[in-house]
């Protein structure tokens, strides 16, 4: 007997544009809970509740511990808007508990192809860029001609490693 307990089963879950988040509690109390609920900005879930078509707070199950259970979440597509904290908190007669998920919001890696148009690819010249010059006793037009010479020198030698990646894969 005593105050509740709250334990996120993965409290730091990855998400991806368009794609569903699942956040999944497991809690107990003794004496029992009178009251769970998902907390979410400025939201609130009950569990065995849909939202729209937005979130689904699945019903309490029962775990094979005594006095425990499991609640589950899923926020059906995720995006850059959603905020990236999620809450679950449990109340008893003796006490309350919270368990929180932090969502690492991630693009997914867009793969690059080796395809070309079949129009004809235009190259351009490399930019020169042109970095000011602070607190130095040497003439900044030669420091501006050696960056712009390092930044020519790392798209030449980028340039060499894409072709020779290119060929491999071939």
């Amino acid at each position: 007997m005593g105050a509740p307990t709250a334990v996120a089963r993965n409290a730091t879950p990855v998400a991806y544009p368009g794609s569903p988040l699942h956040l999944s509690v497991e809690f107990c109390a003794n004496p029992p809970a009178h009251a769970a609920r998902w907390l979410h900005g400025d939201r609130v879930y009950t569990p065995g509740n849909q939202y729209g078509s937005t979130v689904l707070a699945y019903g309490v199950t029962d775990l094979p511990t005594p006095f425990c259970k499991e609640a589950r979440l899923t926020y059906v597509s995720m995006h850059e808007r959603v905020p990236r904290t999620f809450y679950f908190i449990v109340s008893s007669p003796g006490g309350v508990a919270e368990a929180m998920f932090k969502v690492n919001f991630t693009l997914r890696y867009k793969t690059m192809t080796n395809s070309v148009d079949e129009e004809e690819e235009e190259l351009s010249e490399p930019e020169e860029i042109h970095f000011p010059v602070f607190g130095s006793s040497s003439n900044p037009v030669s420091r501006i001609v050696l960056v712009s010479f390092h930044l020519n020198l790392l798209l030449i030698t980028f340039s060499c490693i894409m072709f020779v990646s290119q060929n491999v894969l071939l």
